[in-house]
């Protein structure tokens, strides 16, 4: 009657909010989730970073989807803990949900796919309205780890391989900006761009994309580009993170950078997974 489910956070190789393909990889940075079967309601805490976070709708459509998966009538006391700060687009939510799914399912007893967990998860990103895309290419690394090239108009995983545990140094400014806000934008001016991009990514030119999509994605979006330009002069490779504000960088002395890069805003060192 309880179960556990752990998830990790990514960095964004393609936004997809521009055609509905994408990409992101895993890294090192996680989100537990523990659950116990009630007879009903739905109660319990997140913790985020040591703070407490208030916004349950993700709780509440991941039950509701798993209710109707399952066919099952329950209800949970959860408790969430995760290293993943929100609304800096280092896949928060799709971390959440997949640790939630996976408790669930656990708490029930039944054996649940990686994919199909995955794609309950997005499933209630999108009831919950904290996704505008679905964000399935975000739930995969999440969930699988390594390279995960999607199409979410689809729910369909495209491409995944196996990374590295290079590492990788954030830059995590103190604003945070919620999906949900940016509904509505027009992003078809930069599908060009981005339709590039990704067919750089599924041709194994990952790395290239990522930049690409950075530098497109902060111009359009109105975030600084100088923290990709102070990388590419270290010899890094650097991006931004969903639709920010966060950015990443992969780079052989993340020391330097993040010393570079403490002038903008937060920093941390964390690797590929």
């Amino acid at each position: 009657m309880r179960g556990y489910g752990r998830a990790g956070s990514a960095v964004t190789v393609v936004n997809a909010f521009a055609t509905g393909k994408g990409g992101a990889v895993g890294i090192d940075l996680w989100t537990e989730a523990k659950v116990k079967l009630v007879e009903d309601g739905i109660s319990g805490s997140i913790t985020v970073r040591g703070e407490s976070f208030g916004d349950t709708r993700l709780v509440r459509a991941v039950v509701e989807v798993v209710r109707r998966a399952t066919g099952e009538d329950f209800g949970i006391e959860f408790e969430i803990s995760s290293e993943i700060p929100v609304g800096k687009g280092l896949k928060s939510s799709s971390a959440a949900a997949n640790a939630l799914v996976l408790a669930i399912y656990e708490a029930l007893g039944i054996e649940i796919a990686p994919l199909e967990a995955i794609k309950l998860g997005v499933e209630a990103a999108r009831l919950a309205g904290v996704t505008i895309t679905g964000a399935f290419d975000d739930a995969s690394a999440s969930l699988l780890g390594g390279l995960c090239l999607t199409d979410n108009t689809r729910d369909e995983l495209l491409k995944r391989e196996e990374v590295e545990p290079e590492p990788v140094v954030l830059l995590i400014p103190e604003e945070s900006i919620m999906t949900s806000s940016l509904k509505g934008m027009d992003f078809s001016g930069i599908a060009p761009y981005i339709t590039e991009a990704f067919d750089m990514a599924m041709r194994g030119e990952w790395r290239k994309a990522l930049v690409i999509n950075g530098l497109v994605y902060s111009a359009f979006l109105g975030h600084p580009t100088e923290p990709i330009g102070t990388a590419l002069r270290l010899g890094a490779i650097a991006g931004l993170s969903g639709k920010g504000p966060a950015f990443f960088a992969l780079t052989r002395e993340p020391e330097v950078l993040s010393e570079e890069w403490s002038r903008f805003g937060k920093t941390e060192i964390t690797k590929l997974r």
